[in-house]
């Protein structure tokens, strides 16, 4: 596989694994789980869960072929109330696939009325 069709799986993956993981099915619905951002318009009500990929690169080669990727992703929690408990289940299911959170943010979006906190999470997939 090429480094797209790898990265693209291991999202594909994450994805999965967020709409399955069942502290996370009693807290959002799977279809408020979006790539990159909420859609505008939408009529669904918040707990929201957005995640971008932010990097995906090969860091290490052995023999001119890939043994090593890194990538990075941050994933915001929008809701009304608190964020903590989906949160807590997002990390979770990041620690189930090696990712290590870091740079954590807090902010209150006065114009939608949401809470927005979110973390972005690292991680080295030995291939």
């Amino acid at each position: 596989m090429n480094l797209i069709e790898r990265a693209a799986q291991l999202k594909n993956s994450l994805f999965e694994a967020l709409e399955a993981h069942p502290a996370l099915l009693s807290l959002v619905d799977p279809g408020n789980i979006y790539e990159l951002a909420v859609p505008e318009g939408i009529k669904s009500q918040p707990p929201y869960i957005v995640v971008q990929e932010l990097d995906y690169r090969t860091t290490k080669w052995a023999d001119g072929k890939p043994i090593q990727d890194s990538t990075l992703y941050q994933i915001d929690v929008y809701h009304n109330q608190s964020c903590e408990s989906v949160m807590a289940a997002v990390v979770d299911v990041m620690g189930t696939f090696d990712f290590q959170a870091y740079g954590p943010f807090n902010e209150f979006l006065q114009s939608e009325r949401l809470i927005r906190k979110g973390y972005r999470f690292e991680a080295n997939i030995l291939l």
